[in-house]
């Protein structure tokens, strides 16, 4: 029957006919092309006009309404990937159909293949061909692939992602920069595609009311390779799609957890302190009286009355006031005792700082399953284990002595204890204030998605950063990242090579789908900005966090490099260009008064401006530079790099490191209309001493320090980044 007549599947329709082949992998089934068609046909989507036999003997028949040329197909199991196989001919006209089916099913045989049937379809007569396909990932849900097609598609693998559903906005973004896009505009004599077609027919593919949210989490794989574009519409050519028999239903905690008292709680209890020796309890005691916890802090012992000072008790219920934060740091084997007394007890968060859970295999695993058993179907939820817990100065949470406790307006989620101390203690020294950093381990339960969700609305963050190596609330996080776009801008540090881990695939898109990709989507569609080291990721931090109420002038003129020219200068443009920045030249005009001013003999003034900044200098010397560029009539930078050499300060100079300080202190007094990332190179030849001067000047202005090219042209871009998408409450 002719596909056009085919019965179409919906969220609320029997599944269409489909085929079990091994190949897809357990569970999951091959739909037939025709049905696929049908089904895309509901959806707006233009398919070409075929029919399907079963057998050679009835192709006449069923081809005798088509006009040539035709295309003949053949479906069933074992073709996936019919063109490896020979099961595609074109070129035919309705009188070689008979021959041709009886032709391949004879040399499909030969391979072992027996088809199910055959699907003939008219021939496009040609246009520019892309794949579209979708596919499933195991975190994120679906991520939709735009391409160039045809059988080159892997090889070349010349294509974008974006993370389904997709707004209007999405797909033009998609159609408009994936590779192939300057080919829509025409070539060769080719008249130019019709691109909102493109963006039409992505929207009916993965659209909040398109193809794959019908199919919801069933679908697996889905792949048009290829769509034909033409200057009159798209066409879908070729249709694949595997189904999830039976797919998993993914439970992403909802995001309406207020998280008040986990950073602000107001009893803490603490479980796994000794009276004779040192633990991570007695640590966390000692940590929580330094942090000024005078009254409503507790231990938790089974004889003690007392530990390090601390009131004790044998159960949470026996303490005399409300505990709303409970850190159970025992042996993994008793901590779901601990958990159960804190439910019983009307805990809201259980911190479980104990590790020997999942991390450890499959006893482990048992023991956590056993842990989050313990909360279900109570108020409590839990923290963890496996992790370090909540530092937030303003309630008086921490994990760490010596924490600074001067609150600020960055919060963090990391899923890593360890990095979390380092965030800690060397942010601070990059002039870093947080308000809030949680880490949360192997999160049993609270997650990072509900977490980032709620900081979105969090009045005192205003800049989040997130550390994860796996999440299992991808819908969550996908969405508080929508949220949170053009408000607080978000940076992510990704830890691991597989974060969404592996799938089974068998089409090109689900191999060109990989990890990197999805985030590259994500962040696309949300504004993020993803960095790859813990250098990065603190240096954008801080810069956001020092300019995050500046606006620079609609019309910016990318970013200038100022310093001591040479070979740092260099330097200083590659790291810029590796970042994505501009750097615009000066106006001739501009670089005539700099000359004018002494600047520019032997050196550039061009951009990077080149100016002798050292001991010798006066401390003015870059404002008196930056004055004439910066001042009305001048160019509208967004961003100065200013970049320094500690070790000449020292070959050149007897005052130390102090000339450099008195210099920045000149650019901050200018008050300037510009960020200002400040670069110092070979900062390593300072002796202590001068080292704290660097530091306390940093954490008490504020001004963004950076030891390499490479950190500050990334908190750079990050800034711009964020300008792009800043929304007007931001």
């Amino acid at each position: 029957m002719p596909t056009n007549a085919s019965p179409v599947l919906s969220s609320s329709e029997p599944a269409p006919e489909v085929t079990s082949d091994s190949t897809h992998g357990p569970g999951h089934q091959q739909v037939p092309e025709h049905e696929v068609k049908a089904m895309l046909l509901r959806h707006g989507v233009d398919v070409p006009t075929g029919a399907t036999f079963g057998c050679a003997g009835e192709a006449a028949a069923a081809v005798k309404t088509l006009q040539g040329p035709l295309v003949l197909k053949a479906w069933g199991p074992g073709l996936l990937h019919k063109s490896d196989v020979g099961a595609v001919v074109l070129g035919l006209d309705t009188t070689d159909v008979p021959a041709a089916a009886a032709e391949m099913e004879a040399a499909l045989a030969t391979k072992g293949i027996t088809p199910t049937g055959y699907l003939v379809e008219q021939q496009h007569p040609g246009g520019l061909e892309l794949i579209v396909g979708v596919v499933r990932d195991s975190t994120f849900g679906h991520v939709i692939l735009l391409g160039l097609g045809g059988i080159a598609t892997e090889m070349l693998n010349l294509s974008a992602l974006r993370v389904a559903p997709l707004t209007r906005e999405d797909a033009e973004a998609l159609v408009d920069g994936f590779p192939g896009a300057p080919l829509l505009r025409g070539a060769r004599g080719r008249a130019p595609a019709n691109r909102a077609a493109l963006v039409d027919f992505v929207l009916k593919i993965a659209g909040e009311d398109g193809f794959v949210p019908a199919l919801g989490d069933r679908l697996v794989e889905f792949e048009c390779n290829p769509i034909v574009v033409t200057s009159t519409g798209v066409q879908a050519l070729d249709a694949r799609l595997i189904l999830d028999s039976k797919p998993s239903v993914r439970s992403d905690p909802t995001a309406d957890q207020n998280f008040s008292r986990l950073f602000a709680p107001r009893g803490i209890a603490v479980a796994g302190a000794s009276t004779s020796r040192s633990t991570f309890g007695n640590r966390f005691l000692a940590a929580y009286r330094e942090a000024g916890w005078t009254e409503n802090l507790y231990a938790l012992h089974p004889t003690a009355e007392e530990v390090d000072g601390v009131p004790a008790f044998s159960s949470i219920s026996a303490m005399p006031s409300a505990v709303d934060y409970a850190v159970v740091a025992v042996p993994a084997r008793s901590a779901p005792d601990v958990v159960t007394d804190a439910a019983d007890a009307g805990v809201g968060f259980v911190h479980v700082v104990t590790g020997g859970f999942a991390e450890m295999g499959e006893a482990g695993a048992a023991l956590q399953d056993e842990l989050a058993h313990r909360a279900e179907g109570t108020a409590t939820r839990l923290l963890g284990p496996n992790c370090l817990g909540v530092f937030a100065p303003s309630g008086r949470q921490t994990f760490t002595l010596g924490a600074p406790t001067e609150p600020g307006f960055v919060s963090v989620v990391s899923q890593s204890g360890g990095l979390s101390g380092d965030m800690i203690t060397v942010g601070t020294q990059r002039g870093i204030k947080f308000s809030k950093l949680v880490s949360i381990g192997n999160a049993i339960d609270v997650t990072q998605g509900e977490l980032v969700d709620w900081l979105v609305d969090d009045p005192d963050t205003r800049v989040i950063g997130i550390y994860l190596e796996g999440t299992r609330d991808g819908s969550t996080l996908l969405r508080a990242l929508r949220r949170a776009m053009g408000r607080k801008p978000v940076v992510v540090l990704r830890g691991g090579s597989s974060v969404q881990g592996s799938v089974a695939v068998s089409s090109h898109t689900g191999s060109m789908a990989s990890s990197t990709k999805v985030w590259s989507a994500i962040t696309d569609s949300t504004g993020t900005i993803q960095v790859s080291s813990l250098e990065d990721f603190l240096s954008c931090l801080s810069y956001l966090q020092r300019y995050i109420n500046h606006r620079p002038a609609s019309a910016a003129d990318g970013v200038l490099v100022i310093g001591l020219g040479g070979g740092a200068s260099v330097l200083a443009t590659d790291a810029c260009d590796r970042a994505g920045l501009r750097l615009t030249p000066l106006r001739d005009d501009l670089r005539l008064r700099l000359r004018e001013n002494g600047y520019g003999a032997g050196t550039s003034v061009a951009n990077p401006l080149e100016v002798p900044v050292g001991p010798a200098s006066p401390p003015t010397v870059l404002v008196d530079a930056l004055s004439p560029v910066l001042a009305s009539g001048g160019q509208n930078y967004q961003d100065v790099l200013m970049h320094f050499n500690a070790a000449a300060y020292y070959n050149y100079g007897t005052a130390g490191i102090r000339p450099l300080i008195d210099t920045l202190h000149t650019v901050i007094d200018a008050e300037l209309p510009i960020r200002v990332a400040v670069v110092i190179r070979n900062a390593e030849v300072c002796p202590p001493g001068d080292i704290d001067i660097v530091n306390a000047f940093s954490a008490t202005t504020g001004v963004a320090l950076y030891r390499g090219f490479d950190e500050a042209a990334s908190a750079i871009a990050a800034a711009q980044h964020f300008d792009a998408r800043r929304t007007a409450e931001a």
